[in-house]
């Protein structure tokens, strides 16, 4: 995940410190499970075609709370320090 530790250092660059950084990946982690929940409760029947695409959907945002849940896992345990050179 080295793009991950530059995409970190590009945002400390521009002032985004890692508690920032972690901060809109909860965020990102909130919008996707609010999305899941919405999704999953609504038991209107969409018929088969709709029905896959709900699946495919729930499916692609499972991945996306795995993927950004991993990131905040790997941002928390890079040290500050290794992220912040201070000029």
């Amino acid at each position: 995940m080295d793009w991950v530790e530059l995409l970190l250092q590009k945002s400390c660059d521009r002032t985004l410190q890692k508690g920032e950084v972690l901060h809109s990946l909860f965020h990102m982690i909130e919008v996707n499970e609010k999305t899941l929940h919405h999704i999953e409760t609504d038991k209107r029947n969409f018929g088969p075609e709709l029905e896959e695409l709900k699946q495919t959907e729930i499916k692609d945002i499972n991945f996306h709370l795995k993927y950004y849940r991993s990131l905040v896992n790997y941002v928390n345990s890079i040290p500050e320090s290794k992220m912040i050179k201070n000029q």
